[in-house]
């Protein structure tokens, strides 16, 4: 709920950031709960309490979940669990495939790797180095000062490595599919990121003039972990373009802190009441009332 008006309302590079730290702290209290419910639930069946020396029924007198509850819990860890792993393969190959990419592209010196086409293409590939392709259909599109802004903002997505900031967003969602939400607002915000660093080069406007018209056809199919200019909410860039550059504001940054503080206490608080229930089971067990 909090990360659509993050990118909105917070200077891009800042919003990306907190939503990339946001992302892992509740996908990390999210897991932290379930699997507490989960282990209260199986550390009530007979054959575990006995093997890890606790009382079943001071668990089951003490807990306020149900077992049922605890099963759900159980099913959803596992799933999340393969969901995360399927995700995190995906983009591991994904980041294989841009570096070898990167590594193979014939460059016209330096980063820039320009090939014929008709069709307007720019995107850069994260890589060691990473590689900025552009087709020549692009280059005649555009005015040498609208070539700058758009290597500029290419550029911009390897320096910083927006890569990395949507691949933790990927995995964060995969583990709540609660903040799917936040995965597209990280790709937004590594977007306007880089519109502003293209914005100190050129003029904003030069800026959304050059997205208008990178984003003009049909969007191709990019490789591996490649970041293109111009198929991510191209409209709401171009009135970011046009209005007054943000500035870092209270509330925004006061509502997102209250959240992460919220979400994080509600975890550590669970986390020591179910430590505090289980050594109460342990001592039942050691006095005999198992």
């Amino acid at each position: 709920m909090v990360a659509p008006p993050l990118v909105v309302h917070l200077p891009p590079r800042m919003a990306t950031w907190l939503l990339t730290v946001g992302g892992v702290l509740l996908a990390a209290a999210s897991s932290a709960s379930l699997a507490l419910l989960a282990f209260v639930a199986v550390g009530r069946l007979p054959l575990v309490a006995s093997l890890g020396r606790w009382s079943d029924d001071l668990l089951a007198q003490r807990s306020p979940l149900s077992v049922a509850l605890g099963g759900v819990a159980a099913v959803l860890v596992v799933a999340f669990a393969v969901r995360f792993t399927r995700v995190f393969v995906a983009r591991a190959r994904a980041t294989r495939d841009s570096f070898r990419l990167a590594a193979e592209l014939p460059r016209q010196g330096g980063e820039l790797c320009v090939f014929e086409t008709a069709a307007r293409r720019a995107f850069a590939v994260p890589g060691k180095p990473g590689c900025i392709v552009v087709s020549s259909g692009m280059l005649q599109e555009l005015d040498a000062a609208q070539r700058r802004a758009l290597l500029a903002h290419e550029r911009a997505h390897l320096q910083h490595r927006h890569h990395v900031h949507q691949t933790v967003a990927w995995l964060a969602a995969a583990v709540n599919p609660l903040i799917g939400a936040n995965r597209a607002a990280v790709e937004l915000a590594c977007e306007r990121w880089a519109d502003e660093d293209a914005s100190r080069v050129c003029p904003r406007e030069v800026v959304a003039e050059t997205l208008s018209r990178a984003a003009v056809g049909r969007p191709a199919e990019l490789p591996g972990l490649a970041l293109c200019a111009a198929t991510t909410a191209v409209v709401a860039r171009l009135d970011a373009l046009r209005a007054p550059k943000r500035t870092a504001t209270f509330w925004p940054l006061l509502t997102f802190a209250g959240a992460a503080l919220s979400t994080a206490v509600a975890a550590v608080m669970s986390w020591r009441y179910t430590e505090g229930l289980f050594e109460l089971a342990q001592e039942a067990y050691r006095a005999g009332r198992h």
